[in-house]
């Protein structure tokens, strides 16, 4: 008989620490959504966006940063956004070891504050790099896994029909960073499409060069890459103070 209440009393106290636990996680994860939410309208107001972006604090549990004054990571994601230059783009921003006071914890305020290192990667579809090149119907595939979730690759294949074309051509690029400029340069073609333009031609018809100080981001970009049919670009910073516009491209209109 002892060993059966022995075994209920143990099976009673294991119950209550799994609910306490539980009644933790949740109270830990309403007080980051809340302080998500927060950021997010922040950001879209901020940015004058027509929806809320998407916002991530990491750190498990959330609350430890009320001890360790750091919220471990702030991840903002803006999708379709207008650009004068770029139009759609989207964006993500991921600032690490945010430096919050108590009330910031629980805010998600994080503007103003300092964070150890600040990712900036901004994507351009199809639609959007088409533009630069005048090609409406322009296709982004990593040349070397074609499936949407195709891995990063620093070479692309393109195609599309350059103005006054019938069929759709197909080129293989290379992605380069010198210095703050992108280049986007041809160095193949696989498909010539009707045969009308030769190869110096077609390559001239997808080059593209842009400085990459002229893109929404705080810095210019530093790596560049082809995934899932979108061309990425990144910028990072270390030891930074955070802007909200830091969170959203700044020339959104």
């Amino acid at each position: 008989m002892r060993h059966v209440g022995r075994s209920t009393a143990l099976r009673r106290i294991i119950l209550a620490v799994l609910a306490l636990l539980f009644v933790a996680w949740v109270a830990d994860s309403a007080i980051a959504a809340r302080a998500e939410r927060h950021l997010a309208a922040q950001v879209r107001d901020s940015a004058g966006l027509e929806l809320s972006p998407s916002v991530y604090f990491g750190g498990v549990p959330y609350t430890s940063a009320l001890i360790s004054g750091k919220i471990k990571s702030a991840t903002v994601s803006v999708s379709d956004v207008e650009t004068s230059q770029f139009g759609l783009i989207s964006t993500s921003t991921d600032a690490v070891d945010v430096q919050v006071d108590p009330a910031q914890v629980f805010s998600g305020n994080i503007d103003g504050r300092r964070a150890l290192l600040l990712t900036q990667t901004i994507g351009l579809d199809g639609v959007s790099v088409g533009k630069q090149l005048g090609i409406a119907d322009l296709d982004i595939s990593n040349p070397y896994d074609i499936s949407p979730n195709g891995g990063p690759a620093s070479e692309a294949q393109l195609r599309g029909a350059p103005d006054g074309q019938a069929k759709p051509i197909t080129v293989m690029c290379d992605l380069r960073i010198e210095g703050s400029d992108f280049r986007l340069t041809p160095t193949s073609v696989v498909d010539p499409g009707d045969g009308s333009l030769s190869e110096e031609e077609i390559f001239r018809a997808f080059e593209w060069r842009i400085d990459t100080r002229l893109l929404p981001m705080r810095d210019q970009a530093g790596f560049v890459y082809v995934s899932g049919g979108t061309l990425y670009f990144q910028a990072q910073q270390r030891d930074v103070t955070l802007s909200l516009k830091d969170f959203s491209p700044t020339d959104v209109g």
